[in-house]
């Protein structure tokens, strides 16, 4: 069974991934516990894995990912 928590892993440095996960109640607060730097994506899933009940899903943003919404912001000129 999963809690439903909001749950985001992010590579925010080539190597440096973090996750925020949603705190108790979940969908009542907007507040976060966050952990990081791990060197590896699994490496973030298994602290999740040690530290928390199944959040039932998250999203996941690499280092491209952050780097390709920067290009596209700078190419709109925002």
């Amino acid at each position: 069974m999963s809690t439903g928590a909001d749950c985001h892993f992010v590579e925010r440095e080539p190597n440096q991934w973090y996750y925020k996960i949603q705190r108790w109640p979940y969908g009542e607060w907007e507040e976060y516990d966050q952990h990081g730097p791990f060197p590896t994506e699994d490496a973030a899933i298994d602290h999740l894995d040690e530290n928390y009940a199944n959040p039932g899903g998250w999203s996941t943003t690499t280092y491209a990912d952050l780097q390709a919404r920067e290009a596209w912001r700078k190419e709109q000129g925002r």
